[in-house]
């Protein structure tokens, strides 16, 4: 059987040849994977800058499409659920979860955790948010900040603002009427500089952080809350590359927040499966974004440091095509 590992992080994953797996345990289905993504998270466990990714070898995907030979059945395979840059996987039949009839898996594959970061950070990282909340998503040009729109608006967002740097596609964001932004705010640098078009923003119920670092830090300094009004700031990325908040103590003490993050240890598998189904579900309904690129399991070495790699989202298809 054919796979990939990273020998040593900070490396790409090699393509490699190995035994045949095991016969499924009880309770187990062997999956022939068709399409795995390759999410930031799986670029940070690759890098060894995850929490989930302790020792090499490693295999560092996230999740994926698979079909049972079997019986024929297409079936998502959620986050941490096994090594999946694989021709096969044995995966717990419990876990696995029924593609709508025909989505297509690279577009499921590429959008189920994208879509699942916003959908998890609303469903069990807020609480009480109120009918027709106001939300701002930092980051909101990337895959998962575009996601993050649909799923935001699912949820009964009345306001989406959207914050990036990249001014031109903000504008596209919001012309787009069926699925884009109503406000934006373009992150500035310095990132001191966007200090007063956050604090005229007015009030925000929650903020979906994909950014960190300063420009969170500059956010919640100048965003305006109430008496009555909190704002729930929920962090779900660093495409900052910064892993700290240079938060001041008197923002904390001046104003209604409630600070939290999103992602496999602040939420359970129990959570997870409570909300996979809606996930899977809305992935399979969004239009397959132009920057998700395919490209054949073999090639995962030569591809990985690419710009491609690093300016797209590509998804690794064991056998070639899915």
């Amino acid at each position: 059987m054919h796979y990939a590992q990273v020998q040593a992080f900070g490396e790409p994953p090699q393509y490699l040849e190995g035994p045949d797996l095991p016969v499924p345990a009880a309770g187990q289905i062997r999956v022939k994977i068709l399409a795995a993504a390759v999410h930031r998270l799986v670029q940070m466990r690759a890098a060894g800058q995850h929490f989930t990714a302790r020792s090499t070898p490693l295999d560092p995907s996230a999740d994926a499409v698979g079909v049972d030979e079997a019986t024929g059945t297409v079936y998502y395979i959620p986050v941490l659920s096994g090594a999946l840059f694989a021709e096969y996987a044995n995966i717990d039949a419990a876990q696995l979860v029924p593609l709508p009839a025909g989505a297509d898996p690279v577009t499921v594959a590429a959008l189920a955790n994208p879509v699942s970061s916003a959908w998890l950070a609303l469903t069990e990282r807020v609480v009480n948010v109120p009918n027709n909340f106001r939300v701002l998503i930092l980051g909101v040009t990337g895959t998962s900040g575009r996601a993050a729109i649909r799923v935001a608006r699912h949820f009964g967002a009345a306001t989406v603002i959207g914050a990036a740097r990249n001014e031109a596609a903000l504008q596209r964001l919001q012309a787009d009427k069926a699925n884009g932004i109503d406000e934006y705010v373009v992150l500035r640098s310095p990132v001191a500089d966007t200090a007063a078009a956050f604090a005229a923003l007015g009030h925000v119920d929650v903020v979906l952080d994909y950014v960190y670092g300063a420009a969170a830090a500059t956010l919640l300094d100048n965003l305006q809350t109430g008496a009555e009004q909190e704002t729930q700031y929920v962090n779900i990325g660093t495409i900052a590359n910064d892993e700290t908040l240079p938060l001041r103590a008197q923002t904390l003490r001046s104003k209604r927040l409630r600070l939290t993050g999103s992602a496999p240890g602040a939420w359970s598998v129990a959570a997870m499966a409570r909300q996979v189904k809606g996930i899977v579900e809305m992935a399979a309904t969004l239009p397959k974004p132009e920057d998700v690129v395919p490209y054949p399991l073999a090639d995962v070495t030569k591809v990985w440091n690419t710009d491609e790699a690093r300016k797209k989202r590509l998804v690794l298809l064991p056998w070639g095509s899915a």
